[in-house]
């Protein structure tokens, strides 16, 4: 019994030296696995980083032009109305202005026949006045011939005046 247990704790200090060996191999193993494992993690912890910077900066700018684009969507609704407003506005002033434009040309067409009516009312109202003017003169010419009659008449007639003088 003496060579067996000489031979087991041999062969257990074999085993034990072995095992320390292979345990010791392969923790040296698991760390360097581990450290190696432990810095890729890292970097891609680091990558991961990185791309959640710019997919959060990418987001921003998207949401960014987002906003942008449904305001200028709302400005061009707005401006849309407006310009629809201007329009019709337009129309209807163009349409006024026509009118407008007619009514003076009616306007400027009566004044030219009443200025045309004032001009022959002036050269009626000068022929009758010369006509006037006229009879009046050949009134105080029959007037004075008259009185010239009646001063001959009233002495041939023994001072006797005619009905008419």
């Amino acid at each position: 019994m003496a060579f067996m247990k000489r031979d087991v704790n041999m062969g257990l200090l074999i085993l034990i030296i072995a095992s320390i060996i292979l345990f010791s191999g392969f923790s040296v193993y698991y760390q360097t696995s581990f450290k190696d494992v432990s810095l890729e993690y890292q970097d891609k912890l680091e990558q991961l980083g990185k791309v959640t910077k710019e997919l959060t900066s990418q987001k921003q700018e998207l949401n960014e032009t987002y906003s942008l684009r449904v305001k200028a969507e709302e400005d061009r609704k707005v401006l849309d109305v407006r310009y629809k407003d201007v329009s019709d506005e337009n129309e209807r002033i163009n349409a006024d202005n026509a009118n407008l434009r007619s009514e003076i040309s009616s306007t400027k067409n009566k004044l030219a026949e009443k200025i045309a009516e004032v001009a022959a009312t002036k050269v009626l109202l000068a022929q009758v006045q010369n006509s006037l003017a006229a009879a009046n003169s050949k009134i105080s010419s029959l007037k004075s011939k008259l009185d010239d009659v009646c001063d001959d008449y009233t002495p041939l007639n023994a001072d006797v005046e005619h009905d008419r003088c």
